[in-house]
């Protein structure tokens, strides 16, 4: 799924805003054979991962995102669908985030931005 926009949020503060939203759902199948049959008789999904990854990300002032990103769990919420103007997804929010790495990026004009990848963490 791809967003427009969105934010990455700390509790209700809102630490950074973000354009071009990717977020990805992987899982390895996990095949189940039944005495004889060549084919699995039932598919599932197992080690279930979602990656989250943001094009752009603008710091709010006086947020450090080194000292931030590797210590936090954040929540990425998501704003716009890009993928149908009409039918945006609004205000689907993915909880217990972290950043698995990042980079620093500059705009033409002149701003300096983050490129990252977060991770979903699920609880137990």
């Amino acid at each position: 799924m791809t967003f427009s926009v969105g934010r990455i949020q700390v509790g209700e503060t809102t630490i950074a805003k973000c354009t071009g939203i990717t977020v990805r759902y992987e899982g390895n199948p996990v095949e189940f054979y039944g005495g004889g049959y060549k084919e699995p008789i039932e598919i599932e999904l197992g080690n279930m991962s979602i990656t989250i990854t943001v094009e752009f990300a603008e710091w709010s002032e006086g947020i450090d995102p080194d000292s931030v990103l590797p210590n936090t769990y954040v929540d990425v919420q998501l704003l716009a669908s890009s993928a149908d103007a009409n039918r945006g997804i609004d205000g689907l929010t993915l909880s217990r985030c972290k950043a698995v790495s990042w980079e620093t990026a500059s705009t033409q004009d002149g701003f300096v931005t983050y490129r990252l990848e977060l991770r979903k963490a699920y609880s137990s």
